[in-house]
């Protein structure tokens, strides 16, 4: 018979962090021979794409911030009533079934449990 044994290790918080620790390049570069360093804060600009480039097809709106205040009815759930019809009555008769089941279980069902009960898959 074998014992399993359960050793845990204790980590600290600094040891963690370690596992997540950056490393980054060094801030100099070789150039022809010679070593320039690099200045601390280089400003990041995007690149300059040539005028001539289309970018309308991107389709991608400006940027616009979060509002947090929006008004819920301002929200636009459904796209057409076709599909606010669609959606409610497939969830209604998804209740529907769901609690003509329950109730079958808690009635008849205790006689004949095959009614609702469906193979799923390959199941015979």
């Amino acid at each position: 018979m074998s014992a399993t044994t359960i050793q845990t290790q204790t980590r600290t918080r600094q040891t963690v962090l370690r596992d997540y620790e950056l490393h980054h390049s060094p801030s100099t570069a070789q150039v022809a021979g010679r070593s320039e360093a690099a200045p601390a804060s280089r400003p990041q600009s995007a690149p300059l794409n040539p005028p001539n480039w289309d970018t309308t097809h991107r389709r991608v709106p400006p940027y616009r911030p979060i509002n947090r205040d929006r008004d819920q009815s301002e929200v636009r759930i459904y796209t057409s009533t076709v599909e606010q019809v669609f959606v409610g009555t497939m969830f209604t008769g998804v209740l529907i079934h769901a609690t003509a089941a329950k109730l079958w279980r808690g009635t008849v069902g205790r006689f004949n449990d095959g009614v609702f009960k469906y193979n799923i898959g390959g199941e015979i």
